[in-house]
């Protein structure tokens, strides 16, 4: 009889912890989805910017690629590429938002609310030449 007392207290227990589990789940998506709803981004077009200056005449809320250009030095030290990464994130990035990178380049959801902060050393975005900027539409697939 002793045990059907421990086997009802455990049992009780294990109920109690998936319910809350699954209730919060259910308050997370809920969440999610409010989110992401509020807020749709055209995906139609992608600015494209390779210079500090080309991705201040981006549109704020809208799709942006940043091309970061790789030298020697990148090259012989790793940690400097992921530095300007990081800083064209930090600096140009929504995070509200996912954000995609690799290391020459970083895909995002662009803010011009950080824009103000000066980047450590130079740009954040080293261009390789001038070049203006530039929306690329996005073909659809049908």
């Amino acid at each position: 009889m002793k045990y059907v007392g421990y086997i009802t207290t455990f049992v009780a227990a294990v109920v109690a912890a998936v319910g809350l589990s699954v209730f919060s789940m259910g308050v997370m998506a809920e969440q999610q989805e409010e989110a992401t709803s509020n807020r749709n981004i055209d995906q139609s077009t992608v600015c494209v910017a390779a210079s500090d200056e080309q991705a201040l005449g981006c549109p704020e809320g809208g799709m942006f690629l940043a091309r970061l250009a790789i030298n020697e030095s990148d090259l012989q030290n790793p940690l400097i590429l992921e530095n300007r990464v990081l800083n064209t994130m930090a600096l140009y990035c929504d995070t509200n938002f996912e954000i995609q990178h690799t290391r020459t380049g970083v895909l995002c959801v662009l803010t011009h609310e950080r824009i103000g902060t000066p980047a450590e050393e130079g740009d954040a975005i080293e261009a390789v030449e001038d070049e203006p900027v530039a929306q690329e539409a996005v073909e659809e697939d049908s």
